[in-house]
Parts: structure tokens; C-alpha cells; sequence
């Protein structure tokens, strides 16, 4: 993610403070509708989920996915960029930050969603 090098190169860096930086990069690049960073975006953010060493998974759960929907206006653009792998681990985070009616709109939005094919994030 070029977007964010500055973010990586400082003495501060830490993995939260990336996926921090990556999830407001997303919520812009939902607003613009670029789907080229979207896809650059949420792939990163899914490919550290999947590594071996639960570091990165925890990292990208806590700091990127739990926060997808933070920008609520922006759901239904975000519902469609969500791996459904990521799903069961992130709901849980999900439980203890929203009211039950948000919850269940978020559930709505993501009940039609298919595993990702080969070629997508």
C-alpha cells in the first residue's frame, strides 16, 4: 500500500496504527468509488488474516474489520467488499460494539454474500 508508506516508516509504527491508516483509506476509497485501491485494500487486510502466525489475523480483525462499518452511511459499499471467511470471527467484535437493530441490518446486508472466488480479494 504505498498510500500508507509514510504511516510504515515512522519510529511510531505499529500494525494497529497501519490497519487503522488502511481502514480510513478504505472508507475514502469507498466515497470515491476506486475500486483499484478498494480491491488493494481490503486484499492486504485479507491476506494478513489468513498468515500462519495469529499476529497479523488479531491485528487485521481488531483494527481493520471491527471498524468496516464505522462510516454507517457507507454499508451497503462495504458489506460487498467483506470476505466471508472473515465473517464468523469478526461478528463476535461486532456483538459488543453495536445495538441489537444495527446488528441485524449488518446481518441483512451480508445474508445473500457467496465465498470469495479465486480472483477476488
Amino acid at each position: 500500500m504505498p498510500e500508507l508508506r509514510a504511516v510504515a516508516e515512522t519510529e511510531e509504527w505499529s500494525c494497529h496504527v497501519f490497519f487503522s491508516e488502511l481502514s480510513q483509506l478504505a472508507q475514502e476509497a469507498h466515497r470515491a468509488q476506486d475500486d483499484e485501491v478498494l480491491r488493494r485494500a481490503y486484499g492486504f487486510a485479507h491476506w494478513c488474516f489468513h498468515q500462519p502466525e495469529q499476529f497479523l489475523e488479531n491485528a487485521a480483525l481488531i483494527s481493520f474489520y471491527e471498524h468496516v462499518f464505522d462510516d454507517w452511511d457507507l454499508r451497503e459499499e462495504v458489506a460487498a467488499w467483506l470476505p466471508v471467511d472473515v465473517l464468523p470471527k469478526v461478528r463476535a467484535l461486532w456483538e459488543w460494539r453495536w445495538p441489537k437493530e444495527q446488528l441485524d441490518e449488518v446481518d441483512q446486508l451480508l445474508a445473500g454474500l457467496e465465498p470469495p472466488s479465486q480472483d477476488a480479494v
